[in-house]
């Protein structure tokens, strides 16, 4: 499998064609704290490469991390410029490519069963000082299948490794794992998974997508890689399907009935929310390619915050449009909040806009501003909610709603929270005369600066 999409061919490329982006560090590093205080510190100077820690005390396996923590190396990921990245995913769902089944599968050159499963192997990686002090993968890319509609659904999870076969694993209300998680609750039986780890950024990127909980992430992955992406079936029998250039893969179950006391653990948020108790995964199975790389994402530095962008710049305008037509642009400027540009037709289409966007658990603060504001200049954007909102009429409170529990000012740890949306929209029928300052245009082109400034 020469040409199969994998993490190694796109670090190689990376090392090729943009030297700057891609750093090796070979002395020896602690995985309690130190790779992420290394890039940390260069996030600090304005650079965020690709690191590859080739000595990391504890293990034999490398550390790569930052893979996607620049949106010129997601482009290059794609194939594409930076702003055709959010056009790339409208492209990949409008021409999906079906996973390919394949036995030539690189991440079974290596397979452990029970009981010589032993996660001590991989990286014992901490990275906040307030987190639990137990490792984390946070580059785990999770496989399940819904138990009634028989589609596989791919997302990323944070999961604590508890002991040599088992970790906890996190899953908010409202995402689709946890609806497949107590489809499996209700059958009354446990939720076969498998983890994987280490892929090449498109395939991150199309897991990621934000869809209808019967769409097939994998297609997705197919539409933007343009040829279907080579999948294996698991060793245990579930019947799941893995990448099959994949670096390693955990397989086993997700117990319906036993939970574990999981974190602090620091989010993309830039903050941790106390602990909690997650579902317990047992592994039974363990493979990998030979000399595996070990993917990791700093929790809350730029690559966590960087991945997820493209879908839900796609998720948020293709949303939107199916409300109003005259959407332009969308800029998602802090968590949890997006901006949304609008040529509108009445003067209601702000607050339906609103109202259909603050239903996702990832959307707390909404902005709606006219088209000709750019949404991502928060200077133009907050003279837009200074100059054009009166707050009893255009601001919008929803509360008791669902949303992430990861939000440090939610109250609850079911995630229930306020959320709020403004129209900073200008009204279509002003109540009293209102003109914007403006130079005529013929008198502005005509003048000579070179002329004014005596450079003639």
């Amino acid at each position: 499998m020469t040409d199969a999409p994998d993490l190694r061919s796109f670090l190689d490329l990376v090392r090729r064609t943009r030297k700057a982006d891609y750093v090796e560090v070979t002395r020896e590093v602690s995985p309690r704290f130190e790779t992420a205080a290394i890039l940390t510190a260069l996030e600090a100077k304005r650079r965020s490469p690709l690191l590859v820690f080739r000595n990391v005390t504890g293990t034999t396996m490398p550390v790569v991390t930052n893979v996607g923590g620049s949106m010129g190396r997601l482009a290059l990921a794609l194939g594409c410029s930076l702003p055709e990245i959010g056009s790339r995913f409208e492209h990949a769902a409008a021409h999906r490519h079906a996973p390919e089944p394949t036995t030539d599968a690189p991440v079974h050159e290596v397979v452990l069963r029970a009981p010589d499963v032993d996660l001590s192997i991989l990286p014992k990686l901490v990275y906040h000082a307030d987190d639990s002090p137990n490792p984390y993968l946070t580059a785990a890319m999770v496989v399940a299948r819904d138990p009634h509609t028989n589609i596989q659904n791919l997302s990323y999870h944070r999961m604590m490794i508890a002991g040599p076969t088992t970790t906890g694993i996190y899953m908010e209300r409202g995402r689709h794992l946890h609806g497949i998680f107590e489809a499996h609750r209700a059958l009354g039986r446990p939720m076969p998974i498998a983890v994987i780890l280490g892929v090449h950024p498109a395939v991150t990127l199309g897991a990621l997508y934000a869809g209808r909980a019967d769409e097939d992430e994998y297609e997705i992955i197919g539409g933007l890689l343009g040829r279907p992406l080579p999948v294996t079936r698991t060793v245990t029998g579930s019947e799941l399907l893995v990448p099959a250039a994949a670096e390693i893969v955990l397989e086993g179950e997700v117990s319906v009935t036993e939970t574990i006391a999981e974190g602090p653990f620091g989010e993309f948020t830039g903050y941790g929310t106390g602990a909690t108790r997650t579902p317990v995964f047992t592994v039974a199975a363990l493979t990998h390619r030979r000399e595996p790389l070990f993917q990791d994402i700093v929790s809350g530095n730029m690559e966590h915050l960087l991945l997820s962008l493209p879908a839900l710049e796609h998720r948020t305008l293709r949303d939107a449009r199916a409300i109003a037509p005259g959407v332009r642009r969308i800029s998602l400027p802090a968590p949890l909040t997006a901006v949304v540009s609008l040529h509108k037709q009445d003067d209601d289409e702000p607050r339906r806009i609103i109202e259909a966007l603050l239903s996702d658990i990832y959307a707390k603060h909404l902005i709606i501003v006219d088209d000709d504001v750019d949404p991502g200049d928060m200077r133009e954007v907050m003279s837009a909610m200074a100059l054009q909102t009166q707050a009893d009429a255009k601001l919008h409170v929803f509360r008791n709603c669902q949303g992430t529990p990861l939000d440090p000012s939610c109250p609850s740890e079911q995630g229930l929270t306020t959320k709020m949306g403004i129209d900073a929209t200008r009204p279509l029928v002003p109540a009293r005369p209102v003109t914007k300052n403006r130079i005529p245009p013929e008198v502005l082109a005509a003048v000579d600066l070179d002329e004014i400034l005596g450079r003639k």
